[in-house]
């Protein structure tokens, strides 16, 4: 391959040759065919960039000059190489220069023109920048853009647009003219671009980018006070073509000269240069004004005239809320007067454009093949979806801005409501997805595809999560005093509702700011409704939530609904379960027994785990309920304490079961200590049937957890009888052996903490006078 690349590569010397002949063939052109002439001129062309400097002499321009009107086919190469010398040139004192420029002021000004030319002759121009003839380039540059603004020809603007950007950030960015005498012609520069870009899709964005580059240069200049004097003329100017625009131009106009403000603001914000006090201010007032004219967009975007184009017009409004708006001072953002307007402007741009999420279209379609993905794919390539981290945070921000300072909250009432059905959608159109393809035999090409379409779903999931849970926090957390729950009375529920339904996404993110700002959110609306006078939302929540997964009554299965969940379902249940064991003690009795406990039985009874953190939620869960001490517990212990033993060892291990039933035993004992009792003689009975030689193994290790249950018999009535008991386990063991580690076991326990103090000495006594007796 090595050897195959070296091939490629011209040799220099020949290189060198080749092009000093088709130097002096072009000096020479008067006794050269037209075929050779050609020839020479597009191999020069092809090299400019390494053609010495010294060659571009009177001479070759003036060949050059007579060249171009004898023959139209050497146009682009002659072109290309006045752009070449004029990019390269140092000063613009020479007498060659005037009619090289008329020639590419006058390709450029004809449309007849192709792209690649005109391009190379606008690449030339724009490079006299900074040269000497401010003035007049950038009056060619205006006549140009304007050329182009008024041809009609969409094509031609969109294929110079992204040239005529770099062109004009250049020009503004280093341009001697941007100073209080000269400012008019590049004022002038900048009107015909707004005029230009209003006519392209990508306008607004693109004035942007340019201004914010010319903002970053002009930021950096030194001394300072260069910096700070062109940064104000350069401000003014913006605000300037922004404020005195009449009135009646098109809302596509308007836009591209907010779009000029909006890049102002946004790189003052970031300014990479000193922030000195007259830099300060001129951001304080380049804000103030964007802000100014935001409000006036917001509320001309509204208005009955423009409803038909709604949906893309909010997406500018989107676009510019997103980059500037966050870093503005909150006084400066409330002296809008359409905040809540704006808000669901954005909103709707973030759940409904087809460049976000479109109301979760994209995964309502969801199928396998690779035009899915392509398209997912383009989606997430799209410049508005990159934004969503953006757009998700200005909406934080004006949400947090309407709750401190108590303003009507009724939109942010409306976007919790639309969040809950958006992650509902979600959530079941992934579980739709994954069923249907659960159990299909896909080809080698489907299931390469398949992962691949995962992989950029997952990524539309992660920036869905990441911006729900940034506007979630601004309620929930960063309001002090959690008043964004209490002036949002179902905000607590909505969001618990919505982490239930995207939990098949939240347990599969990482550790992070997202995660942290997940926890934190889920955790202050959990604290609400634990809240004395939330108990009874709380309540129904739970109660409506496992609701959805009770098995029905009126049918005769004997299958429970909970068996048939998909893995995203269980997902959602297990959400929903891990709640009920952190509020467990502001559980009404009636919603735990005839809703919730009917769900999770069927669960604990598993032979076969089908799903590990639901199994493990669901135990944890039935325990709190012992350690809260509901008046079920007493109904429930028999029962749970049967399916502990029943469960071990398959599907628990050891360790699993010995926490869980001295977890039981020690919340029954301080209930009841003849209930813990009672429950602990199930367990005894169990190592009793246990007499086959193959169960020796089995029955050793319930021995094992029935010596854990000293420590919480301890403080009973029933510890002389638990002793007894396991005394006579012991010494009925099959071996010295295994009466050695049984014994290892018993001192760890009757030595360790846990055993009550009162009772310590018993249990030594006891053990040593044990261990006199088996004679270890």
């Amino acid at each position: 391959m090595t050897d195959q690349v070296t091939e490629q590569k011209p040799d220099l010397k020949e290189l060198a040759k080749t092009l000093s002949d088709a130097y002096y063939n072009i000096l020479q052109y008067y006794n050269k065919p037209e075929e050779t002439i050609l020839k020479d001129l597009n191999h020069l062309a092809k090299y400019s960039n390494d053609l010495p400097l010294t060659w571009f002499t009177t001479q070759f321009i003036d060949t050059l000059l007579s060249l171009k009107d004898k023959y139209s086919q050497a146009l682009e190469s002659i072109i290309t190489l006045f752009s070449t010398w004029l990019r390269r040139l140092s000063s613009t004192e020479d007498t060659r220069l005037p009619p090289v420029m008329d020639t590419l002021l006058t390709t450029l000004l004809n449309h007849d023109m192709t792209y690649a030319i005109q391009k190379d002759a606008w690449i030339g121009w724009v490079a006299l920048i900074g040269k000497g003839k401010d003035l007049k380039v950038l009056e060619g540059m205006r006549k140009v853009i304007v050329s182009f603004s008024t041809s009609g020809n969409k094509e031609r603007i969109q294929n110079m647009g992204e040239s005529m950007d770099a062109g004009v950030a250049h020009a503004l960015a280093q341009t001697t003219a941007l100073n209080d005498f000269e400012v008019d012609d590049c004022q002038k520069l900048l009107i015909a671009y707004i005029q230009f870009c209003a006519k392209r899709v990508e306008g607004p964005r693109a004035v942007m980018t340019a201004i914010e580059h010319v903002v970053d240069v002009r930021s950096q200049e030194k001394p300072q006070t260069r910096a700070e004097a062109d940064l104000a003329t350069l401000v003014h100017m913006a605000v300037d073509v922004v404020v005195s625009a009449s009135q009646p131009d098109h809302l596509a106009i308007n836009f591209v000269r907010l779009a000029v403000l909006a890049g102002v603001v946004r790189m003052l914000q970031f300014n990479q240069g000193e922030k000195t006090k007259k830099v300060l201010r001129l951001r304080e007032k380049a804000e103030r004004t964007f802000i100014q004219q935001l409000d006036m967009a917001v509320d001309t975007v509204r208005s009955e005239k423009y409803r038909n184009d709604y949906s893309r017009n909010q997406d500018i409004i989107a676009f510019f809320a997103g980059r500037c708006i966050i870093q503005i001072p909150s006084a400066t953002v409330l002296e809008m007067n359409q905040i809540s307007v704006l808000l669901n402007f954005l909103s709707d741009s973030l759940l409904t454009s087809p460049y976000t999420f479109n109301n979760g279209d994209m995964l309502h379609r969801l199928q396998n093949t690779p035009a899915m993905t392509a398209e997912i794919s383009d989606l997430i390539a799209q410049p508005l979806f990159k934004d969503i981290g953006r757009i998700s945070r200005a909406i934080a921000k004006l949400a947090e801005l309407l709750l401190l300072e108590k303003k009507p909250v009724s939109v942010l009432e409306s976007i919790l409501d639309r969040f809950v059905g958006f992650s509902y959608n979600a959530f079941l159109d992934w579980d739709r997805y994954l069923t249907q393809h659960a159990s299909k035999n896909m080809t080698a090409d489907e299931n390469k595809n398949y992962k691949e379409l995962e992989n950029v779903v997952w990524t539309v999931f992660k920036s869905m999560t990441f911006a729900i849970t940034v506007i979630l926090k601004s309620i929930a957390v960063d309001v002090p005093d959690g008043e964004g729950l209490i002036r949002l009375p179902n905000a607590a529920q909505d969001i618990i509702s919505i982490y239930a339904n995207l939990n098949f996404i939240t347990e599969h993110l990482g550790d992070g700011a997202g995660r942290q700002a997940y926890q934190e959110t889920l955790t202050n609306a959990v604290a609400y409704l634990l809240h004395d006078d939330n108990h009874c939302q709380l309540n129904k929540l739970l109660s409506l939530a496992f609701k959805e997964y009770a098995s029905p009554a009126f049918v005769k299965d004997n299958v429970p609904s909970v068996e048939l969940l998909s893995m995203v379902q269980q997902s959602r249940l297990t959400f929903f379960t891990d709640l009920v064991e952190q509020v467990m003690r502001n559980m009404d009795d009636d919603v735990l027994e005839n809703d919730i406990l009917p769900v999770i039985y069927p669960i604990l009874k598993w032979r076969r785990i089908e799903n590990k953190d639901l199994y493990e939620s669901a135990h944890t869960a039935v325990i709190s309920a012992f350690l809260s001490e509901k008046p079920v517990s007493r109904e429930l212990a028999g029962v749970y304490s049967k399916i502990l033993i029943e469960n071990f060892p398959t599907p628990m291990n050891l360790d699993q079961f010995r926490f869980g039933f001295n977890t039981l035993i020690g919340a029954l004992c301080s209930m009841d200590d003849a209930l813990a009792w009672l429950t602990v003689e199930q367990l005894i009975q169990k190592i009793h049937s246990l007499s086959s030689e193959k169960d020796m193994t089995l029955r050793n290790e319930y021995i094992t957890a029935l010596i854990d249950l000293l420590k919480p018999l301890s403080l009973g009535p029933f510890f002389p009888s638990i002793l007894d008991e396991i005394k006579n386990l012991i010494l009925h063991q099959e071996s010295k052996t295994i009466q050695k580690a049984t014994m290892k076991i018993l001192f760890e326990t009757v030595s360790g903490t846990g055993i009550s103090d009162m009772r310590r000495t018993e249990a030594v006594g006891w053990f040593l006078e044990l261990k006199r007796e088996l004679k270890l």
